[in-house]
């Protein structure tokens, strides 16, 4: 089997699916992709978790133990120098002149190996590879928990934003009851008729308590993600929602071939894949070994000295069947983790699409809603006028306050879906400031 050419990425488009033409690409001039949320809370969070969290903590100890292993990985084809003492017990008297059957004896043993098909070689390729895919996974850890954070981050600030809109509602709607109370009590209006309202403030009430609840998960899991028990302070103290840029820098699909972690390992694990298939072909062929002892042994005749050694040659017979299925294994495995590299490629360029369409209809939804926003806040301050005026009913100045608050409320989700999608468009294209990599066929050369 032919391991060459290396295998390819699949073909992609030349621009992600569902880009907008019309919109320039942003430019963060060399910063990271959170911070163009312009948030220090944010930016903070995500700084502090590459020296505190767990998980990057882990991945970092994976790779000095991958880089420590690869630094001796070819030692077993070096020569080997031990030393051996050794007394013999004998029942005769005769004097054996065969050092290496002397009753006392101190050897110098040397040993080497040769790697006369290149095993050194494809050992020390194949244990370089394990430690550039640990250096990947080492970012993609980084890359996965800075997205994770800013998306909780996120979801944090919505949810405080919710909150504090739910405690406007209360306290509207305790202003209509209010209001319904005293038309009931004047007979403009039955019990029926104001008992709903009296049922929407305890929904309401209901919908804070779970509100708090999400806050402190939230606040929890972001801790969690610092490698902490307790949240932060500053992040149970309420804060604008982050608005994600207007634009995103999209690139082309190509570039995650270099952009992403995940891909990258993946064409590693074909190189050492491959590299492995060579391991299992040079097993097919006879291997040299030489050895060789110099001896200081007593009682003696003639000399304190000896010596012995030469080369020996093994070669592969009764066990030939079991090699070559070694070899017809591993280049199965050389061929699934070619598709498995190609898989990778595919679902990178997928969540990339989905990320990049999902950010464009968020934003699209924001502007609609601010728009409306807008023409129902105009519409509301004009029932305002009148009611402050005598003529209009309050309780049409708060139902249309409680639209307001409704609508927000979409808006609200909206800037937060808006935000996510650009957090995983960043996650699924491996971040902006990672783009400049080298391939690992590059790196591997």
């Amino acid at each position: 089997m032919d391991l060459s050419p290396p295998v390819s990425a699949p073909q992609l488009p030349v621009a992600y699916a569902g880009l907008s033409q019309r919109s320039p690409e942003a430019t963060f001039n060399g910063t990271t992709w959170w911070e163009g949320f312009h948030d220090k809370t944010l930016s903070s969070l995500v700084s502090r978790a590459g020296s505190s969290n767990l998980t990057i903590a882990q991945a970092e100890q994976n790779l000095l133990a991958a880089r420590a292993l690869g630094h001796s990985a070819i030692a077993g084809y070096r020569p080997e120098v031990g030393t051996v003492a050794l007394a013999n017990a004998s029942t005769g008297s005769r004097v054996n002149n065969d050092f290496t059957r002397r009753p006392l004896q101190l050897n110098l043993e040397v040993g080497w190996e040769a790697a006369l098909f290149g095993q050194d070689k494809q050992t020390q390729r194949s244990a370089d590879l394990t430690t550039e895919m640990a250096s990947e996974d080492l970012a993609a850890a980084r890359l996965a928990v800075a997205a994770e954070i800013a998306a909780s981050y996120v979801h944090l600030r919505a949810l405080q934003q919710r909150h504090a809109d739910t405690v406007e509602t209360i306290a509207l709607l305790q202003k209509n009851s209010e209001l319904a109370d005293v038309r009931e009590r004047v007979g403009l209006s039955t019990a029926i008729e104001t008992e709903p309202q009296k049922s929407g403030i305890e929904t309401a009430k209901s919908r804070l308590a779970d509100l708090e609840n999400e806050i402190n998960t939230s606040a929890q899991q972001i801790a969690t993600l610092q490698g902490s028990a307790t949240p932060a302070a500053s992040l149970l103290k309420p804060q604008p929602q982050p608005i994600a840029p207007a634009r995103l820098m999209s690139g082309r699909p190509a570039d995650l071939l270099r952009s992403r972690p995940d891909v990258r390992r993946a064409e590693l694990a074909v190189a050492q894949a491959g590299a492995q298939v060579g391991l299992a072909r040079s097993e097919l062929y006879p291997k040299l070994r030489l050895s060789g002892t110099i001896g200081i042994g007593a009682p003696i005749d003639s000399s304190l000295f000896g010596a012995s050694g030469g080369p020996s040659l093994q070669i592969p017979i009764f066990d030939l069947g079991k090699r070559k299925d070694v070899v017809t294994a591993s280049e199965a495995k050389f061929r699934e983790a070619g598709f498995a590299y190609r898989q990778t490629v595919l679902v990178a360029y997928e969540e990339a699409s989905r990320a990049l369409r999902e950010f464009n209809a968020a934003q699209r939804k924001t502007a609609q809603l601010k728009s409306k926003l807008k023409r129902v806040t105009t519409v509301r301050n004009g029932a305002d006028i009148l009611v402050r005026e005598g003529l209009e009913d309050r309780s049409k100045s708060i139902r249309g306050a409680l639209d307001v608050l409704e609508l927000r409320a979409s808006l609200t989700d909206s800037i937060e879906d808006e935000a996510r999608a650009f957090i995983a468009f960043y996650k699924a294209t491996g971040a902006a400031e990672q783009a400049a990599r080298p391939r690992a066929s590059e790196r591997l050369k």
